[in-house]
C-alpha cells in the first residue's frame, strides 16, 4: 500500500496514560480529529449533493437525468388536460372540392349474379380521398447562349446567361435550398442528407457538394447576421448565454445573443470575454443584459445587468435536497411568488407594481438571507498546511450571491421590461445544442462559422414569420431575406 501507512488505535490504557503525560499534546490531537472529521463529512455531504443533483436542482441538461428518478420540477400542475385546448386552431386533414384525380369504382357484379355492363347512373357516390406527393423527378435545364454576328458590323454577339448560371454544371437554387434546411435547421448530417437526396430525388448530391453550398449561403448571411447584431446592440433587453461546441475534435464554446425578434450564434474557442469581445455585442451594449452568473458578464459594466431566475429556482432546489435547508424553499416561493404578481399586473395592464409591494417583496427577501444566515452552519475549518482558498460551501456560496446585488435579481419586480428569466436564450442555445447531439460536432472551424451564421438567419425568421424555407431560398439566392431588422 502506497503512501503513509494507517495509525493503529491506541488503548484505553494507554490513552489515559498519554493524558497524563502530556494533556496538551492530546488537546492538539483531538482538535486535529475533529478538523478531519468535519473535513470528511463536508466531503461526503458534497458526493451526496451530487447524487441527488438532476436537471431540476442543477445546470445539468435533461439528458444526464436517470430515467426513473422522480424530478423535483419547479412548474407547477395547471390542472389543463393534456392536449389541444378549447379555442385551439387544429389542422384536421379535410377533403377538397376539386381533387387533381378522380378513380370511379364500379361494382363488377351482384350477389344475384347480375353482371354490370357500365354506364349505370350510380345511386350513390360515397367519396374518400388520399393525399400525396407525386414521386419527385429530376429536372434538367440546359440554356445554350447563342452568338449571333451582325450584319452591318460583323462583330459576334452572345445571349447572355440567366444569373446564377455561372457553371457548365451546376445544381439548381431548390436543391440547394433543400440542402441548407436540411442540415442548418432540421440537422441532418450530411451523409445522411446526400443519401436522401439519392434515394427520394434521384439526384447524386455528394456530402461534399453539401459542404460547399452551405459555404456559399453563408458567405450570402455575413452581412445579414452584421445587420442583426447592430440591431440586438441598440435593444433595450438583450439575452445572452454559451454552451459547449466540439469542433476539430477539441472543445470550443458557441455563443448566443438574443431578443424576442433577433438571433445571432458566434462560435469560438474560448468562453469568456475574450469570445464575448470577438461577438462584439456586449462591448457596446447600453441596456439590461439578461443572462446567469458567469462572471465574465459582468466586466461589461456599461450593461445593466440582471440575473436568470430561473438559475436560482433550480439552485435553491438543489441546496435543499443536499443539505435538508428550509430557507432555499422559501427564497424560491418568494421568486415565485414575486413573479405571479408581476404577471397579474401585466395582465391588467399596469407598468409597475406599487411601491407598498415593492417593499413588501424586498422585506422578505431580506428577512430569508437573516433565517438563512441562522439556519445554514459555518464551514468546517480549513486543515492546516492545506493549500487553496478555504471553501465556503454551496449553501453559503448561494447566500452570498443572493445578498450581494438583490436589484439584479428582483430586477424583473421593479421594471416590467426584465423577463424573470433567460430562457429566451436557453430555447436559441437549446436547438443548436442538439445540432452536436446529432452528428458529435463539426469537423472543421470553418464548418462551425457556416453553421453559426446560416442558423442566426433562421432563429430570426422563425421568431419573425416562421416561413423557413423562404428565409433559405434568398440565402441561396443572395438575396436579403425579409426580415425586420
Amino acid at each position: 500500500m502506497k503512501g503513509r501507512a494507517a495509525a493503529k488505535p491506541f488503548s484505553h490504557q494507554t490513552f489515559i496514560s498519554l493524558c497524563g503525560q502530556d494533556p496538551e499534546a492530546c488537546w492538539q490531537a483531538y482538535c486535529a480529529l475533529l478538523q478531519q472529521v468535519a473535513a470528511q463529512e463536508g466531503k461526503e455531504n458534497e458526493l451526496q449533493g451530487r447524487l441527488k443533483q438532476d436537471s431540476s436542482n442543477s445546470h445539468r441538461p435533461p439528458s444526464a437525468d436517470y430515467a426513473k428518478r422522480r424530478r423535483n420540477n419547479s412548474r407547477e400542475r395547471s390542472g389543463k388536460k393534456p392536449g389541444g385546448q378549447p379555442g385551439h386552431r387544429g389542422c384536421t386533414l379535410r377533403q377538397v372540392p376539386d381533387p387533381d384525380r378522380t378513380v370511379v369504382l364500379v361494382p363488377k357484379t351482384c350477389p344475384c349474379g347480375h353482371h354490370f355492363e357500365g354506364g349505370q347512373t350510380p345511386a350513390k357516390l360515397e367519396r374518400r380521398q388520399v393525399f400525396d406527393i407525386p414521386p419527385p423527378k429530376l429536372e434538367v435545364t440546359e440554356y445554350q447562349a447563342a452568338t449571333l454576328i451582325c450584319p452591318n458590323c460583323g462583330t459576334p454577339n452572345r445571349g447572355i446567361f440567366p444569373e446564377g448560371v455561372d457553371a457548365p454544371v451546376k445544381y439548381g437554387p431548390l436543391i440547394r435550398s433543400i440542402a441548407v434546411n436540411l442540415n442548418v435547421y432540421n440537422y441532418v448530417p450530411f451523409a445522411r442528407g446526400a443519401e436522401l437526396f439519392r434515394d427520394v430525388f434521384g439526384v447524386p448530391l455528394s456530402p461534399g457538394s453539401m459542404v460547399n453550398i452551405l459555404a456559399d449561403a453563408a458567405g450570402n448571411a455575413k452581412p445579414i447576421v452584421e445587420e442583426i447584431k447592430g440591431a440586438i446592440q441598440a435593444a433595450e433587453v438583450a439575452h445572452f448565454d454559451e454552451t459547449g461546441s466540439r469542433s476539430e475534435g477539441r472543445r470550443d464554446w458557441l455563443h448566443v445573443a438574443a431578443t424576442e425578434q433577433l438571433t445571432v450564434y458566434f462560435h469560438h474557442q474560448k468562453r469568456g470575454t475574450a469570445a464575448m469581445d470577438e461577438l462584439g455585442i456586449l462591448p457596446t451594449f447600453t441596456g439590461y443584459a439578461i443572462h446567469d452568473h458567469w462572471a465574465p458578464y459582468y466586466t461589461f459594466t456599461q450593461s445593466t445587468h440582471r440575473q436568470c431566475c430561473t438559475h436560482l429556482l433550480r439552485d435553491t432546489q438543489g441546496v435543499h435536497d443536499t443539505f435538508d435547508l428550509q430557507w432555499p424553499l422559501e427564497m424560491k416561493r418568494h421568486l415565485k411568488d414575486a413573479k405571479a404578481k408581476v404577471d397579474a399586473a401585466k395582465a391588467t395592464g399596469k407598468t409597475a407594481l406599487s411601491e407598498s409591494e415593492l417593499e413588501a417583496i424586498n422585506q422578505r427577501y431580506q428577512a430569508i438571507l437573516r433565517d438563512g444566515r441562522a439556519e445554514t452552519p459555518p464551514p468546517p475549518p480549513k486543515a492546516s498546511g492545506k493549500r487553496g482558498g478555504h471553501k465556503r460551501g454551496k449553501a453559503i456560496s448561494l447566500l452570498d450571491r443572493l445578498g450581494k446585488n438583490p436589484e439584479q435579481i428582483l430586477g424583473f419586480t421593479t421594471d416590467f421590461r426584465v423577463p424573470f428569466g433567460n430562457n429566451l436564450a436557453e430555447r436559441d442555445i437549446r436547438m443548436a445544442k442538439l445540432k452536436q447531439k446529432v452528428s458529435g460536432g463539426f469537423r472543421s472551424k470553418p464548418g462551425a462559422e457556416n453553421f453559426c451564421l446560416i442558423r442566426s438567419v433562421i432563429s430570426t425568421t422563425v421568431k419573425q414569420t416562421g416561413k423557413v424555407m423562404n428565409a433559405v431560398a434568398a440565402l441561396v439566392k443572395g438575396v436579403a431575406p425579409a426580415l425586420r431588422i
